[in-house]
């Protein structure tokens, strides 16, 4: 008995072959587009961590810096498989340009040291130091040192400076001059990558000598710590980032004692992240919903235009099973067909997209773009395509099985005449006339077909007006503005030595000078420690950064010393209570006077600010540790400072911040020579006169990179990082909006035909009593501006929520950064002229195509037809 109800089922397919035929194309290009945006992505993701295992190793992650015992924990910890180590040694300071780097010893505690070079996409040149008068540097640090070039058999002089914590809490400081022959260079596999391209790259520059084994030793015992580089285990590598902190936190190794291998790890979980079904973007959750309400339109008119047909398979025996199933299989060969056809294309578009968009970069490591047929997006697309369709099917299904045997004698069209106008008929009738008022009559013949049209419109108008508004631009702008305050900001990076990076001052005038620049200020960003009784402190905070000590804690804060008129300008309009320039730039009863930024924040787990200080307030006394210069020697010195203004918690966001976020001392570079010993500038900022004269700003950020020796931030790589992602949203958007604006045509198209069909007799028995083309027109034309109308109403109100609830979304997001007001609502003029435009467009192309067979068509055929 199947097999006959499956040969009817394909029948009433052939029948209604142009409908099945736009139903079935705009599945396979729904799916087609799902597959090839995903698995382009996640093809590119593959490629660039390829690139990035080529170039820096396919470690995970290194935890630096840590005692003996929580090293022997990590290694010894379930989701670590692979692991090395080596004794952190402290750096190697050059005084003459302000750089360090990091000094290591070349082997570890049971270890494979050649293992080592290999998990970081580097290989050893030369030989391994035997003692501890022997060192081997890597290429970032032949840089820093001076030695570039060949720097084997050459012997170098530095001070090496290691500071450490007692069990106590206390810090102290090791400081020695050291010399070393160069035995050896470690260089990268395959060079060329940098912080330019990555925008995310740390160069550390890191040595290796002997270390402190068989009774050698180059620093104090106590002050001996270990590195420890590893790949997690029992994880999936994409998801490898989620263990970055997890096993921080466990051991309490603190907040800045990992590097993760950060590019290759984000490449990673850009793949995880196509992958889930969770992380579907907005806009394919709408083309997915369209594709369900054409499914459900269609289903609901092919087969309500067969109920006689199927009261009389009822009236001889059909069950109501085999009805629903010729309304299920028509759907299964739908799916099967558009989603397996859909799969292939997508596969192609992939291919194709690839190559187009191929990466650059990837020669530097000699990879090969090609595709990855990625299971995960294979089943994700499948998932939701079987499902979308399972949803649009079961309406039908129910409503098909409810058939009974009476239809065979009933009319088909449950539509029957009101004896009574509506009062809102009679008015539309009278000011325009018969026909536009059955224009917009005729729209709610079928309820159902015509809101599911309208609401097929209403969501490409909610995707035009959301994906390009201003309000995304907006909110990039002020994120610009909270990361990037300046055109190039040159600050101290991983590289340089807090003590002895100083910017010449002939440097910052050559600057100033230059014809691109509108101002330039100098100022000086230190490091330092506070120094407080534990109970004085926030408990989580002291968690948070895995701070030991029993009775005093002791943890690093930010320094910084500004110019007064800097002052004035950037700092005071974010002091509490009214405190001004003049609280922080005289002493008061022989104490510096200081501002405070007393908040760090958390990106973990709370995403939120929390305080340092339980209860810091003007007037309290703080000690900090600094570090003094006396002459070619750095001493340790607690001094005691006075806390004259508290900033605000949008310091952090709007105000000139630094990072990580943590304790702010702040006050006048007068101050400066009393407390370090010096005065001198290790921060400069710079702005253009005009962003757009290029050639000009490129003339300062070149001599910026070249004379300045360290870390560069640059609003204009960041911005054209921004707008490179928009373009993406923008090209597939416009994708989504097309396929949309397709389906919402072919809805419109499908539902006014099957409304002619239904009201054909009175049509033409309109058109024998004497309605002419011209009025026929008018009718269609009301019809179509009606589903505009109502489509745009509809749109604009749902775009409206859903932006209103976007500004609603970052204003409580970002109250967590201190900013009480992030954003307002603008309403989005331009996108919502387009879309009333392209939607009348849209309704009144496929409301003629409907009609035009009925516009052509003779009276006398008309009538026979329906006879």
């Amino acid at each position: 008995m199947k097999k006959i109800y499956r040969k009817l089922s394909l029948q009433y397919i052939k029948k209604n072959k142009s409908r099945s035929l736009m139903m079935l194309i705009m599945i396979i290009a729904t799916v087609a587009f799902m597959i090839s945006i995903d698995m382009i992505n996640i093809s590119r993701a593959y490629d660039k961590a390829e690139l990035y295992k080529r170039t820096y190793g396919d470690y995970h992650c290194e935890y630096v810096d840590i005692s003996k015992e929580k090293m022997q924990k990590v290694a010894k910890d379930k989701r670590v498989g692979y692991n090395d180590n080596v004794q952190n040694l402290g750096y190697l300071i050059n005084n003459n340009n302000g750089t360090r780097v990091e000094l290591k010893s070349f082997n570890g505690e049971n270890d494979n040291s050649m293992k080592y070079f290999d998990r970081k996409g580097q290989v050893l040149k030369g030989k391994i130091p035997k003692n501890n008068n022997e060192i081997v540097v890597d290429e970032i640090s032949a840089k820093n040192l001076g030695i570039e070039g060949n720097p084997i058999g050459k012997k170098i002089s530095f001070e090496l400076r290691k500071s450490y914590n007692l069990p106590n809490g206390e810090e102290k400081l090791y400081s020695e001059r050291k010399t070393f022959k160069v035995v050896g260079v470690v260089k990268r596999v395959y060079e060329g990558l940098n912080s330019e391209i990555t925008g995310a790259e740390q160069e550390r520059g890191i040595s290796y000598t002997y270390g402190d084994f068989n009774g050698q030793n180059i620093i104090p015992q106590e002050a001996l710590t270990y590195d420890i580089i590893l790949r997690y285990a029992n994880v999936k590598e994409e998801k490898a980032s989620s263990l970055v902190e997890k096993v921080s936190a466990t051991y309490n190794l603190g907040r800045m004692a990992f590097y993760p291998n950060g590019n290759y790890l984000a490449a990673l979980s850009d793949v995880t992240f196509a992958r889930e079904i969770s992380n579907t973007r907005t806009s394919n959750l709408v083309l997915i919903l369209t594709v369900i309400l054409l499914v459900f339109n269609m289903l609901n008119i092919i087969w309500s235009e067969y109920l006689k047909e199927i009261s009389m398979l009822r009236l001889i025996g059909a069950r109501k099973r085999d009805i629903r199933f010729m309304v299920i299989y028509q759907s299964l060969l739908l799916a099967v067909i558009g989603i397996a056809i859909g799969v292939i294309v997508g596969i192609g578009i992939t291919g194709i997209g690839v190559n187009i968009l191929k990466d650059s970069t990837l020669e530097i490591a000699k990879v090969k773009p090609k595709i990855h047929i990625d299971s995960g997006v294979m089943i994700k697309t499948i998932i939701i395509s079987v499902v979308s369709i399972a949803l649009a099917t079961i309406v039908p299904v129910i409503k098909i099985g409810r058939v009974g045997c009476m239809e065979s004698i009933s009319s088909s069209s449950k539509h029957k005449n009101k004896t009574k106008q509506s009062k809102i008929g009679k008015f539309i009738q009278d000011k325009f006339g018969i026909y536009r008022y059955m224009g917009v009559r005729n729209l709610w013949l079928k309820k159902t077909r015509t809101l599911i049209s309208i609401l097929t419109v209403t969501l490409c108008g909610y995707l035009i007006m959301y994906t390009f508004s201003d309000m995304e631009n907006e909110v990039n702008d002020k994120i610009r503005r909270i990361y990037y305050k300046y055109d190039i900001e040159s600050s101290m990076g991983i590289a340089n030595d807090p003590e002895t990076y100083k910017i010449p001052e002939n440097k910052i005038e050559k600057i100033k000078n230059m014809d691109a620049v509108k101002c330039a200020n100098a100022r000086f960003n230190g490091d330092a420690t506070f120094i407080e009784d534990k109970n004085k402190i926030n408990d989580y905070y002291i968690k948070y950064f895995g701070i030991d000590g029993s009775e005093k804690v002791e943890y690093q804060n930010h320094l910084r010393f500004f110019e007064n008129d800097d002052i004035k300008k950037v700092v005071e309009p974010y002091m509490l209570d009214n405190k001004t320039t003049k609280d922080i730039e005289q002493k008061t009863n022989g104490y510096i006077n200081v501002a405070v930024f007393n908040s760090f924040y958390d990106p973990t787990t709370t995403d939120t600010y929390h305080k340092i200080y339980k209860n810091l307030k003007v007037g309290d006394i703080i000690t900090l540790g600094v570090k003094c210069h006396n002459g070619d020697k750095i001493e340790k010195r607690n001094i005691k400072v006075r806390v004259g203004a508290i900033l605000k918690d949008d310091w952090q966001s709007y105000g000139d911040a630094l990072q990580p976020s943590g304790l702010e001392i702040i006050t006048s570079d007068d101050n400066m020579k009393e407390l370090l010993g010096f005065k001198a500038y290790n921060n400069l900022i710079v702005d253009y006169k005009d962003i757009n004269n290029v050639e000009e700003n490129r003339k300062v950020e070149k001599y910026v990179k070249e004379n300045i020796p360290a870390s560069l931030s640059i609003k204009q790589g960041f911005y054209n990082q921004q707008k490179e992602a928009m373009s993406q949203i923008y090209r597939e958007s416009i994708i989504n909006i097309t396929l949309v604006l397709m389906i919402a045509a072919i809805s419109i198209f499908c539902t006014v035909k099957s409304n002619i069909m239904e009201r054909r007799k009175e049509i033409f028995t309109m058109r024998a009593l004497g309605m002419s083309a011209k009025d026929m027109n008018s009718m269609n034309m009301y019809e179509a501006v009606t589903y505009a109308v109502l489509s745009i109403i509809s749109g604009i109100a749902l775009a409206t929520y859903k932006l209103v609830k976007y500004v609603e979304w970052n204003n409580n997001a970002y109250t967590d950064f201190g900013i009480e007001h992030f954003m307002d609502f603008r309403f989005p003029y331009p996108q919502a002229i387009i879309f009333t435009v392209v939607t009348l467009a849209t309704c009144i192309i496929a409301v003629k195509l409907a009609n035009r067979d009925f516009k052509n068509k003779e009276i006398s055929d008309g009538m026979r037809d329906i006879d």
